[in-house]
This record gives structure tokens, sequence and C-alpha cells, in this order.
């Protein structure tokens, strides 16, 4: 029988996650029509870093047990999963990690953030917000044997919705060598002693599942006072009546259960890493007003202004949500944001930003 290692979600995490989803929020929110007319800034171009992102959001609701998605990883690699139970009982949605190989395997979590929510963008927003609280910092997590698994699962209550993102890095345990392993996102009542052997349940749609080659852009977006208010949309349709995507921000995945081509539309367990350049160039101090507005939707919204994890209330289209308000002196100041899409939000984000004299 396979050996198997678990961390389980409990009620007491996702109370810390909570009270962090209270307390970072900063400004009111406006009527988007009032940061009207805006500029569109030019598009920078953004570059796709990291590992490859195992994505698993279809079928998004589920009735019975089963695997969600299946492919295999190598080194470091990341995780999305938003799954709802439409059962009538408990059941346990994980993310398995299975060595396949011949020899030992150590495990390593390089962030993690689970949450379960009778809420789904709730979900996704605690979830990314304590991946933001533990991201880079390296924590080993376990050995594993050949044949052995580890589980981050969370128990999902009937009509619950559990949202995940994590990043791993598998290595030899011989060598320190990058490791090969196999990642399974499931659902069970009763825990599998094999999970990457447990039969995967039929694609239902419009969601999708896939691997996709990178779970990172960078990118540097400049900003002048003379431009007054302006705007950038981020994590915009790829295609279609909406696309507005930056050069550089999608790449095509590939369903590995099907062999099929697949766009993760929204960018869904993607983090972008800024570098926001504001150059003051008409003179005198300003206050820099930043908003974040979802012209598609609505939902609960999450980002990181350098060390702070800002967190939005719910928030529809015809408001912005001002989250952070400073002051910009002379000459030019450089801050780093990171930004993603809260599972079960609409993108795109579009952020504006806005600036006045100071007064005093």
């Amino acid at each position: 029988m396979a050996k198997l290692k678990t961390l389980t979600t409990v009620g007491a995490l996702f109370g810390i996650m909570t009270f962090a989803a209270h307390t970072g929020a900063e400004g009111d929110l406006v009527p988007v029509a009032t940061l009207k007319p805006a500029l569109s800034m030019d598009k920078p171009v953004l570059t796709p870093v990291g590992g490859k992102l195992i994505f698993s959001d279809d079928p998004e609701p589920f009735t019975r047990p089963g695997a969600f998605y299946r492919d295999s990883a190598e080194g470091e690699f990341r995780v999305f999963w938003h799954h709802q139970n439409q059962g009538d009982s408990e059941a346990t949605v994980a993310v398995a990690v299975t060595n396949t190989s011949q020899e030992t395997v150590k495990l390593f979590s390089k962030g993690q953030g689970v949450s379960t929510s009778l809420y789904v963008t709730e979900a996704g927003q605690l979830s990314l917000a304590e991946f933001l609280k533990t991201y880079g910092r390296t924590k080993s997590l376990a050995l594993l044997a050949p044949g052995e698994s580890y589980f981050l699962d969370a128990p999902t209550g009937a009509g619950q919705t559990t949202s995940g993102l994590a990043q791993f890095e598998a290595r030899t345990q011989r060598g320190n060598s990058p490791a090969e392993v196999q990642v399974t996102v499931l659902n069970y009542e009763t825990k599998p002693d094999h999970p990457e052997e447990a039969p995967v349940l039929p694609a239902r749609g419009p969601q999708v599942r896939g691997t996709f080659p990178h779970f990172d852009r960078i990118g540097t977006l400049t900003y002048h006072t003379s431009m007054g208010n302006a705007y950038l949309p981020i994590d915009s349709a790829a295609s279609g009546k909406w696309k507005d995507d930056m050069p550089g921000e999608y790449e095509k995945g590939w369903n590995a259960v099907d062999g099929k081509e697949v766009i993760n539309n929204g960018n869904y367990g993607v983090l972008y890493h800024w570098t926001f350049d504001y150059i003051n160039d008409d003179g005198g101090p300003k206050t820099i007003k930043m908003y974040l507005n979802p012209p598609g939707g609505s939902g609960n919204y999450t980002l990181q202004w350098k060390n702070e994890i800002l967190n939005s209330g719910w928030l529809s289209y015809v408001n912005a949500w001002n989250f952070k308000t400073f002051t910009l002196g002379a000459g030019e100041r450089e801050i780093k944001v990171q930004t993603s899409l809260v599972g079960g939000s609409a993108g795109a984000q579009n952020l504006y930003f806005t600036n006045e004299p100071r007064n005093g």
C-alpha cells in the first residue's frame, strides 16, 4: 500500500485568512464614470517566466468522486484549482503530488493558499491572499519514497467551493536535481492509496483544465502625470469580441487528458510581477490615486502593493476601488506591485491611474 502524507486545510486557517481579507482594504468605492474620460495606456510587453502552471477548473461543479485533472511536472511548478461541491454530502478536494520515479524525492512549498466558502469569490480571494502572504518562502513538505503521495486537501461541504493556489518544488534526494512527479487534482470521500490512478471526470465546460508553460509574467508600466487619468486592462480576454490582451500576456496550453489546445482566459493562477514607474513631469508634488475596476463583471479582488496585501470588498463593474493613495514628489518613483485574478471573479481588471496637485 502506498504511503500518504497530508496537509489538511482546517477552520483555524480559514479564520486567519478571513481576518487578513478584512484588514487590507484601503479607500472608498467611486463610480467608475467619475474617472472618465481616461487615456488608454500603451500596452507593455510582458515576459513569461517560471515553471509550469497546472490549471484545474473543469468540471468546476462536481457531484461525484474522481480526478479533475492530472499531468506530470518537473522541478518548480504551480497548481491552481477551483471546484464547487454540488453533491449532497461533504467531499474532500485535494491536490496530490505523487513520486512516480524509482528514487526518493524532496518536496518543498514556495507558497500556498487554500480556502473553502459558500461564496465562490470569497474562496478565491482568501486563497490568493494567503498565497501572497507565503509566496517565496521555502518550506520542506515531505520526503516522498517511490510510489508515495503528498496531499494538500480541504474538506468541502455541500454547496461550498474550494479554491487553491500552491507552488511546489520537487528535487531528487540524491544529487538535488529537478525531479518529475505526477500531479492530480481530485475529490474523494475516502482518501485513495493511488491518486495517480483515480479516474478522470468528464469535462463539462465552459471552464477549462490544462497545463501552461509558465506561471509568472514580468512587466514594466510607465505613468506620466501629464497623462491625467489613464488606465490599463489586465487579464482581458485572449480572443473574441472583448480581446484586449497585452503582448506576451497569454500562452497556449495543452489538456493532458485529451491532448487538446487550451487557453486560460483571465490567466487565473498567473502572478504578474509589475514595476510601476511614476514620473512627475508637470511640476509640484502630486497626490496619486490608484483604482481597480472590473469592466467584465464583478467579484472580490486582491493585489500586493510593495509588501502590503490589499483586498477589496464586493466590487461590480459600475464602481472602482481606490486601493492606494500616495504622494509623488518631483522626479520619478518606482513601485513593485503583484497582481493576479481571483478565482471566481470576472476579468478584466482595469487599473486606473489618476493625479491631482497635493494640497498643503
